[in-house]
């Protein structure tokens, strides 16, 4: 169902936006495929009617010092976040860009607002299991908590703890 987690992509999309102008990321949004079908509304410019004709790729990609990072954003309301949120294609796709050398991770929100990065790796197994992830299930399986940069600011760096386990 489109538009569910909608304020949780928009808190991911400005972490990335402001990694972006710390200098540590180049990313962008990636969309369903769509055909026009037709024009939009009259008084708003650039609008069109339009279709989906295939399913929706994970929601961003990223560059990071040459280190090419495909996600999704997933938001937890209930008291576990069912694996089965990650679609069959969206898997494939971040199968296949691991295999080309590239790191493809989950950033997910839970109820308490705890934000986690769910490397693929770590992911997987779990999703093969169609497992629930509850708060002390991330932690036993060691997922990633998001990082301060700075001491005045909200916790928005994902990608430092994403690096630092790609190093161990």
């Amino acid at each position: 169902m489109a538009g569910r987690g909608i304020v949780w992509e928009r808190v991911c999309s400005n972490s990335r936006d402001r990694l972006h102008q710390d200098g540590d990321l180049s990313w962008c949004r990636m969309h369903p495929p769509i055909i026009k079908i037709g024009p939009g509304l009259a008084k708003k410019r650039g609008s069109f009617l339009a279709v989906r004709t295939g399913k929706g790729p994970p929601d961003w990609i990223a560059l990071h010092k040459g280190i090419s990072i495909l996600g999704d954003d997933k938001d937890c309301k209930s008291g576990g976040w069912s694996t089965k949120n990650l679609k069959k294609h969206q898997a494939r796709a971040f199968d296949q860009h691991e295999e080309q050398g590239g790191i493809s991770c989950v950033l997910l929100r839970m109820p308490d607002k705890s934000r986690w990065v769910l490397p693929w790796k770590i992911l997987k197994p779990l999703w093969e299991k169609n497992a629930t992830l509850s708060l002390s299930k991330l932690e036993d399986i060691k997922a990633l908590r998001w990082a301060k940069k700075f001491d005045d600011e909200p916790k928005y760096d994902w990608l430092t703890p994403l690096m630092e386990w790609m190093e161990k």
